[in-house]
């Protein structure tokens, strides 16, 4: 197996595995997985739009959009008009999302002390700043541009 082939076969089973955690995890807090990341999004960034969220999570904003509906019906987060922009609505974690958020934050730092246990601090440390820059290229890749750049290559 290539360096690229691996890359992306571990980065793959990385994400499937911690989602499986999280979702079972997520299913006995009465979330979904969805719900669980977008709530994280919102506490972090408050006052964003859903359409900064679904940018953030690179998500379908219909899905962002549902999870949004659900986490605002159970009283977790609120809409509150911009000012600026009377047709977007900011979001906000109410304490009730906050104490949520919280409970999630304990889950996954269990869940990364699991993964990461047979590392030293400096390599989680590594680790966690080149995650974090992978996460920002990924975002800012313009995928059908970089499908575009492809096929000129075949």
């Amino acid at each position: 197996m290539n360096r690229m082939t691996l890359f992306v076969s571990s980065g793959g089973v990385f994400f499937r595995k911690s989602q499986t955690f999280m979702k079972a995890i997520a299913k006995e807090l009465g979330f979904s997985f969805l719900e669980t990341i977008i709530l994280v999004n919102v506490c972090e960034n408050p006052g964003a739009t859903q359409e900064t969220i679904a940018h953030n999570l690179v998500l379908d904003n219909a899905a962002v959009a549902r999870s949004l509906k659900q986490l605002e019906y159970r009283r977790l987060i609120r809409r509150v008009i911009d000012p600026n922009n009377q047709r977007k609505k900011k979001i906000y974690a109410l304490s009730k999302g906050e104490t949520s958020k919280k409970e999630i934050d304990r889950i996954h730092d269990y869940w990364n002390a699991l993964l990461l246990s047979d590392y030293s601090q400096q390599e989680q440390k590594e680790i966690m700043n080149a995650l974090q820059k992978l996460h920002h290229k990924a975002v800012d890749v313009n995928v059908d541009k970089a499908v575009q750049d492809l096929r000129k290559t075949m």
